[in-house]
């Protein structure tokens, strides 16, 4: 199975009382087929701020980065229903003064598995990180995933392919009380336009709720057919 992985940190820095997002990202990547990672090495004068505290991104890095085969489980024991399973997450971070979670959410997700979604999040909730300086920390960290190797990638569609189905989407978000910016949803459609597994983001840690609901509403959409062979999708709802 094809396999990478990378770290996508988004810094939030404190100023004036409150927290700012940058751009500034870390980037590493291993290689499966040799059985090896290639990874840059972190800055270590670089710090990961939160509201209240810091953590630097090296040590995000190594408490996350072992985890790697754990997070590569969630695909794999899902792939055997969903073949074509592959994609990236982003994940938010809050950890507590001594280390420990808490919480974690999907901040950006093109997984389209529920299932496969909250195995990754049990396996960084149970994450122990060093202690922050200062206080709670917050930060985002990421990693992606390609489909197995043989298995031909699904259809690529745009939002726009829902058809008719658009209408009944955005329902959604106001049946399921869907917040700020909403939930990026991403769904594997089998022909026929049967659904073959849904997974999504959420605004903020709060949301989980919204999302199961939402998620449960996609399963009963008229989706579209994508003929012979089965199409992936993401599209947001509000």
């Amino acid at each position: 199975m094809k396999q990478y992985g990378y770290v996508l940190v988004a810094l939030a820095l404190a100023a004036c009382g409150g927290a700012e997002e940058s751009g500034a990202q870390e980037e590493s990547s291993s290689a499966s087929s040799a059985g090896g990672e290639r990874r840059r090495e972190p800055d270590d004068g670089l710090a990961i701020s939160g509201l209240m505290g810091t953590i630097r991104q090296d040590q995000v890095q190594n408490a996350l980065n072992p985890r790697m085969p754990r997070f590569q489980r969630c695909f794999e024991q899902r792939m055997r229903a969903v073949e074509l399973l592959g994609g990236d997450i982003r994940l938010a971070f809050r950890i507590r003064v001594d280390g420990t979670v808490l919480w974690v959410y999907p901040a950006e997700s093109d997984i389209g598995d529920r299932d496969t979604e909250r195995c990754v999040l049990e396996v960084a909730a149970s994450t122990q990180f060093p202690r922050p300086s200062g206080g709670e920390a917050e930060f985002r960290w990421g990693f992606g995933l390609d489909i197995a190797d043989g298995v031909r990638p699904p259809l690529h569609w745009q939002a726009d392919a829902l058809g008719r189905a658009a209408d009944a989407a955005r329902q959604l978000g106001r049946q399921c009380q869907a917040r700020g910016e909403g939930h990026t949803i991403t769904a594997y459609i089998a022909p026929g336009g049967a659904l073959l597994a849904a997974g999504g983001t959420m605004p903020d840690e709060t949301a989980t709720d919204a999302l199961e609901c939402i998620l449960a509403g996609v399963r009963a959409l008229p989706l579209p057919d994508p003929g012979s062979y089965p199409a992936k999708i993401t599209f947001t709802v509000r």
